[in-house]
């Protein structure tokens, strides 16, 4: 289920603009008004699908955007959470929504108390949050789901930075200009064999195992989580998505169906539809975030 909250917090008086204008007319002069100030703001898509192979959907999604800030200057963050439940095992759709409660629960109120207190940026250790906040998905899932376990990635957009922290392979795109560009690792034993140079991109792709995890929230102790921050200025946007599409549909289908759609939504809703076109076989979670204007 997707939940996604809007708030306003700080709005500027428009009663102030009426005093300017008796005040300059009375002193034989015309109103001059600031220009208006225009500030960005985080347009969010979400599609997801069983696909055609799978009788349920495991995946899991959490969007949250907050307008906060001081007043007439509202800063927009938001996090965003993808999860997607270990095909084959018990309870993968439980351990997911279990994984995707735990780091909403965690991160929420951090946030929240640090954008209170003046801002993310300075009021917030973002890689250290959200990893803490898979790691605590992490001892949740093993503790009420032993034998299961579910990808996670965590998203928190907010004063131009992007904060990751992921375990498995569900991934985390930039789209850009020319292409996409893929900010996470996939913790799967095809990469591995990949990256050690032992089989090429292509035999990746049919690899028989390339859905083995290495890592896998709900694996108990131990658990190894990658966190990174990277550049999220104006028009930028981010896919979050599970391997049900990426796994289906080509970077470069990705690009253009992103490129051609007329706002995120669309565009999500046409990615998860690609995804069953070519077959389908896993359940298909889409996320897209556009920092515009």
């Amino acid at each position: 289920m997707l939940n996604s909250f809007m708030k306003w917090f700080q709005r500027a008086p428009a009663a102030q603009a009426e005093p300017l204008r008796r005040k300059q007319a009375a002193a034989g002069g015309s109103a001059q008004l600031p220009a208006p100030v225009t500030f960005g703001q985080l347009l969010l898509g979400a599609a997801q699908s069983s696909g055609l192979q799978r009788k349920s959907n495991e995946d899991a999604l959490f969007a949250k955007i907050e307008i906060l800030g001081t007043r007439g200057q509202p800063a927009h963050s938001g996090l965003f959470v993808i999860a997607d439940g270990v095909g084959g095992h018990q309870q993968g759709a439980q351990a997911s929504a279990l994984a995707v409660q735990t780091i909403v629960q965690s991160v929420v109120p951090v946030l929240l108390a640090a954008q209170a207190e003046g801002g993310v940026g300075p009021n917030l250790d973002a890689q250290a949050s959200l990893s803490a906040a898979l790691s605590g998905a992490n001892l949740a899932v093993a503790a009420a789901y032993p034998g299961s376990g579910t990808t996670a990635i965590a998203a928190l957009v907010a004063g131009g930075q992007l904060h990751l922290a992921h375990v498995g392979d569900s991934r985390a795109m930039l789209v850009e200009a020319h292409g996409m560009r893929v900010l996470t690792e996939d913790h799967t034993l095809v990469r591995r064999l990949q990256t050690a140079g032992h089989i090429t991109a292509e035999q990746a792709a049919v690899h028989p195992q390339r859905s083995t995890l290495l890592r896998a929230v709900g694996q108990g102790e131990g658990l190894q989580i990658d966190a990174s921050s990277h550049a999220f200025e104006f028009g930028s946007r981010l896919l979050l998505c599970t391997d049900g599409l990426w796994g289906c549909v080509s970077d470069a289908d990705l690009h253009h169906i992103i490129q051609v759609a007329p706002d995120a939504q669309a565009a999500c809703v046409e990615m998860v539809n690609a995804a069953n076109l070519a077959g389908g076989p896993d359940n298909i979670s889409a996320l897209l975030v556009h920092y515009a204007r």
